[in-house]
């Protein structure tokens, strides 16, 4: 796949310029359809090898609107992600709270109504990022471990766990292997108790279907109902756990 990059001012000369300048990346393939992605406040364009220069900033003009919309939504996410620092937000459990330092001896962390606060001796915001990972980690531990071999052993699969594994991944929130491997992103326990549990019973339930058939997901809904409303609270919150 080749590529060319442009970084237009006031892309799409042909009609009313854009209102903000953007940066496009063509990539080039053996594809038969132009098509359009939004990543990292960039527009990547994906096109057939022989597309013109006309067709492709007529293709982008045409979905001028669309673009606009879509980095407009990506840069009101930008300004939710998670940073641990004074002052800073954090949502914790479906519910946007400000993080306070608080001198102290005894590394803790304490939920007061809508503050966070991270209590440690000289905190600094890289001190306060591990306290937050370690509370996150013993959370984890201290929920999931438990409640996945319990619904194993209610489904009668309890003997296909090998080993259950908390890791800090970038794009999955959970992952099971046939060796019957489980892993969960330790990140989730930041969301409220319901999602937690729909992870823990999504990968689970691979242990019976290791895909995503529709016996799969009727298993899902028979431990879970109405599992399609995580995925999408996930859908639209996810951004806001990660740092």
């Amino acid at each position: 796949m080749s590529k060319s990059k442009i970084i237009p001012l006031n892309f799409g000369f042909r009609g009313k310029p854009v209102s903000r300048p953007f940066e496009c990346e063509i990539l080039r393939s053996k594809r038969k359809t132009l098509a359009l992605y939004i990543k990292h406040r960039k527009v990547e364009v994906r096109c057939p090898s022989r597309a013109s220069k006309a067709e492709i900033e007529e293709f982008i003009s045409s979905n001028r609107q669309w673009i606009e919309k879509r980095l407009y939504e990506e840069s009101l996410r930008d300004k939710e992600l998670l940073r641990i620092e004074k002052g800073g937000k954090i949502f914790y459990r479906a519910r946007e709270r400000t993080i306070e330092f608080k001198e102290g001896r005894k590394a803790r962390i304490l939920i007061n109504g809508d503050k966070f606060i991270i209590q440690g001796h000289k905190l600094t915001a890289a001190k306060a990022k591990i306290q937050v990972e370690d509370f996150l980690i013993d959370k984890a531990s201290e929920y999931i471990l438990p409640r996945a071999h319990a619904l194993a052993r209610h489904m009668g699969v309890d003997h296909k766990i090998n080993e259950i594994k908390l890791r800090k991944t970038k794009t999955k929130w959970g992952h099971c292997t046939s060796q019957g491997n489980l892993q969960y992103n330790w990140l989730i326990m930041l969301a409220p108790y319901s999602i937690i549990d729909y992870m823990i019973t999504h990968e689970v339930c691979h242990l019976v279907h290791m895909d995503h058939s529709k016996n799969f997901w009727n298993l899902v809904d028979s431990i879970c109902p109405n599992s399609e409303t995580y995925i999408q609270w996930l859908k639209d919150h996810e951004h806001r756990f990660s740092f």
